[in-house]
């Protein structure tokens, strides 16, 4: 299921779409939802609990965007549980938000090793409204800009030979994504 209807692309176009238009919108739709999910780390959609590994030795660890975690795991090679790391002695960052991106250890760097720190936790902006109203504005614009107008063409003609190419307009409509998650490039 998409973060995005085609009610909502249509209430935001003003009019409803065409059939050629309705066609290419699920694909669109889908290439544009797995473009943001892949650029931020996380889902845009409802998300199960699950664990995702990461090499320790540092104090600062950066973790995929999620919301909702509940365990911090040392683990070994086979990612069997060595030990559970108790609550009280790591911070949940950034504290005043929803959504997390990293994990502080308080007393000095988490176990050294490659993948051994599991972290439980639901990785999906969902649970984060205000980000996620961000996202599904951004995304929003970006079907608006793909669909709704032929700005993002652009044609070259020289001595009879020309070429129409497309501009990166959307991926620029979607670069506000950035600067509310840190650490996208």
């Amino acid at each position: 299921m998409a973060l995005i209807s085609q009610s909502e692309l249509e209430s935001r176009l003003g009019r409803t779409l065409t059939s050629a238009e309705t066609t290419a919108f699920a694909l669109i739709n889908g290439a544009n939802q797995a473009y943001v999910e892949k650029m931020i780390g996380s889902s845009v959609e409802v998300a199960t609990e699950a664990t995702r590994y990461y090499d320790g030795g540092l104090q600062n660890l950066p973790i995929d965007p999620c919301t909702d975690i509940t365990a911090l795991k040392f683990v070994d090679e086979d990612q069997v549980v060595i030990e559970t790391i108790d609550a009280s002695d790591y911070i949940k960052e950034p504290v005043n938000r929803t959504l997390k991106t990293m994990i502080r250890a308080r007393y000095g760097k988490l176990y050294n090793g490659y993948a051994n720190i599991g972290v439980t936790a639901k990785f999906s902006v969902f649970g984060d409204t205000d980000t996620l109203n961000i996202i599904k504005n951004a995304m929003l614009e970006a079907l608006v800009g793909e669909i709704d107008s032929s700005s993002n063409l652009t044609k070259e003609s020289i001595e009879g030979y020309s070429v129409e190419y497309a501009k990166t307009q959307t991926r620029e409509l979607l670069d506000t994504i950035k600067f509310i998650i840190p650490g996208i490039i």
